[in-house]
C-alpha cells in the first residue's frame, strides 16, 4: 500500500526540488489531519508512515522531517476536545465548553506552529550539525 500510495504522491505532487516547501507542507497537513484521530497513538500507526513516505519521494530533508511529524503528534489536545486525555476531564466537570476550546485551540495551534517551524527547526538542525541526533 505504502509504496502505492509513495508513487500516486511521486505522480500528483510536484515540489520540483523545493524539499524545504514539501516539509512545510508536510507538517502542515499533519496537523490538519491530527483533527480526526482521538488517539495518538492511532495517528501515529496509521499517517507517521504516510507522511514520511510523502516526505522520502517530495525531497524534504527526511531526519529534519521525522522528528517534525513526532513533534506534531502533540498537537491532538489543541485541535480538538476529545485528542488529548485532558479533554474528558475538562469537559465532565464543566470547565469549558466546545466552542472556547476550539477558539483557544486555533490560537495555540498556530502559535505553536509559528514556534516549531521557526525555532523547533533551528533547534533540531543544530543538533543535527553537532551529530547529536
Amino acid at each position: 500500500f505504502f509504496e502505492w500510495l509513495a508513487e500516486v504522491f511521486k505522480n500528483n505532487l510536484a515540489f520540483d526540488g523545493h524539499g524545504n516547501v514539501a516539509f512545510f507542507v508536510i507538517i502542515f497537513l499533519s496537523i490538519i489531519v491530527r483533527y480526526f484521530f482521538a488517539s495518538g497513538s492511532a495517528y501515529i500507526v496509521a499517517m507517521l508512515p504516510v507522511f514520511a513516505m510523502l516526505a522520502n519521494v517530495s525531497g524534504a530533508p527526511l531526519m529534519l522531517t521525522a522528528l517534525a511529524l513526532l513533534f506534531s503528534n502533540s498537537y491532538g489536545g489543541m485541535v480538538t476536545h476529545y485528542g488529548g486525555a485532558a479533554g474528558p476531564v475538562i469537559f465532565g466537570v464543566g470547565y469549558n465548553d466546545i466552542k472556547s476550546w476550539w477558539l483557544v485551540g486555533a490560537v495555540l495551534t498556530i502559535l505553536t506552529f509559528l514556534v516549531h517551524i521557526t525555532l523547533g527547526v533551528w533547534w533540531w538542525n543544530m543538533l543535527i550539525g553537532w551529530n547529536m541526533l
